[in-house]
């Protein structure tokens, strides 16, 4: 039996603030009615993010904070620079590796985008297919119905950062 996730990740969270803006979001979804205390588990106003009024078989809101790589097993799209949209070609996998190991290590690193020749942080690099991201808040939700897209968007308001949505199966 497989698990479903998808997560709201908020690209823009320092390590130093990411408690805070995940606090304050969650506060926000429980203010809304929809994650309940004591746990996040759907709460009565579950609807304004799947469309369904029913929550059984959701398990909920789990906020993750610190360095994590979200990421989609489902998803293995090429690394898309930010600053000229050229994606990367093929051996991305041998340049992007020992950089994904140092931002693990430190929260640092940094890969030259071929196309355009400008240093592009880890963490700002889109992925065809949203299947990776680099960030020290995200807000999974498991094992509900797909968020509405509104929602999705209405929860990177709150948090006023770009985001990213990564979803897949475990």
């Amino acid at each position: 039996m497989s698990s479903s996730f998808q997560t709201i990740v908020d690209l823009e969270a320092t390590p130093e603030d990411a408690v805070a803006h995940g606090q304050r979001a969650a506060a926000w979804l429980v203010g809304e009615g929809i994650v309940q205390l004591p746990d996040y588990g759907p709460g009565p106003r579950w609807e304004r993010a799947t469309g369904f009024r029913e929550a059984r078989g959701s398990d909920g809101l789990t906020v993750v904070t610190g360095r994590t790589v979200f990421f989609s097993p489902q998803e293995g799209g090429a690394p898309v620079c930010p600053y000229c949209a050229v994606a990367f070609g093929y051996g991305h996998r041998e340049v992007f590796s020992p950089v994904m190991d140092a931002w693990w290590s430190t929260g640092r690193g940094e890969v030259p985008c071929p196309a355009c020749g400008r240093g592009v942080p880890l963490s700002a690099w889109e992925w065809a297919g949203d299947g990776l991201a680099f960030a020290y808040l995200g807000f999974e939700f498991w094992n509900g119905p797909a968020l509405l897209t509104e929602f999705v968007r209405e929860l990177g308001q709150q948090l006023g950062h770009r985001t990213r949505f990564v979803r897949g199966r475990i």
